[in-house]
């Protein structure tokens, strides 16, 4: 029985332990965190913004965990990575893919399979266009954009599916008036109805997303500077084709991002197979998680299966 016991208690360390933040040192000697999970084939997981920490993918680590080994990584300037120098030459897109590099580096790893989400689907596919035989398998849901031509019908998208109330709504919380009583509640709010346009279901999304941004750390300055790096000529759409790995997209059917950068990715790398999530928002993993996480346990399989 005693055997038994301190088997389990190392068990249980062991997980515990696996659970915890780590860190590594990059390349120009900033220390970076992430967070290992479960066991199984490698995958490394990349959360959207730019901006929003990796805490809002706990979910997706809760639910592949018992069939891989998940590697959430806190990228530079937000999270658990908060604490680096920020500015234009620290944040920007090659740094970012850099610092993925990096993380392979320090994982002992040849070759990543990355899941990324949003921003964290744009960030895994510059890596694969600048390191493309160190990645082995890319899995995209609701992906961002390949180069900026499309940004702006991505915002005039936004714009059209924010209904009436919810344009007064933000006007409201962003008035100075409401904001100097209350200036937490105020963002909250302001984000709240904001991000409710990329439910499919707006009502939903109000309450999904009231509880979500109590909880999601953002950081506006590493936003901006990768926003920045991003409009001073962000454009994969000749050195993707370099890339020879799996690729799968998942879409929300009803992703405010433009169709047409599933149509570019798929130019650029055509070996790519494409699934789609009906009656669903941006936020496929807040909106329609059991559909989206079923896809993507068939698309990180090794087997593909």
């Amino acid at each position: 029985m005693r055997i038994i016991t301190l088997i389990l208690a190392s068990v249980l360390a062991a997980v515990a332990y696996a659970q915890q933040p780590q860190s590594f040192r990059t390349d120009d000697g900033e220390t970076l965190y992430y967070t290992r999970s479960g066991s199984g084939p490698r995958v490394v997981m990349l959360y959207g913004g730019p901006g929003f920490g990796a805490s809002g993918m706990k979910d997706w680590l809760d639910s592949l965990s018992n069939q891989f080994e998940t590697i959430l990584f806190e990228q530079r300037g937000t999270g658990l990575s908060k604490k680096v120098r920020l500015d234009s030459a620290t944040i920007n897109v090659q740094r970012a893919y850099r610092d993925l590099d990096n993380l392979r580096e320090h994982l002992g790893d040849n070759t990543l399979t990355l899941c990324g989400y949003s921003w964290g689907a744009m960030l895994a596919l510059a890596y694969a266009s600048y390191y493309p035989s160190n990645a082995q398998n890319l899995v995209l849901v609701g992906p961002g954009f390949i180069d900026t031509s499309l940004v702006v019908p991505f915002f005039d998208n936004l714009a059209r599916a924010m209904y009436p109330s919810e344009r007064d709504s933000l006007a409201y919380w962003s008035s100075p008036e409401t904001g100097s009583r209350d200036s937490v509640q105020a963002q909250l709010m302001r984000n709240v109805f904001s991000y409710m346009c990329n439910f499919y279901d707006h009502s939903a999304g109000r309450k999904v997303f009231e509880e979500y941004f109590r909880h999601i750390d953002y950081s506006p300055a590493m936003a901006d500077l990768m926003w920045k790096s991003l409009y001073r000529g962000y454009d994969l759409k000749e050195p993707l084709k370099h890339y020879k790995g799996r690729c799968t997209i998942i879409r929300p059917r009803q992703d405010n991002i433009p169709e047409e950068v599933v149509f570019s990715i798929v130019r650029s790398v055509p070996q790519t197979q494409v699934y789609y999530i009906e009656r669903c928002g941006h936020a496929a993993d807040l909106e329609k998680p059991n559909e989206l996480f079923r896809l993507l346990r068939r698309a990180l399989n090794p087997t593909g299966q």
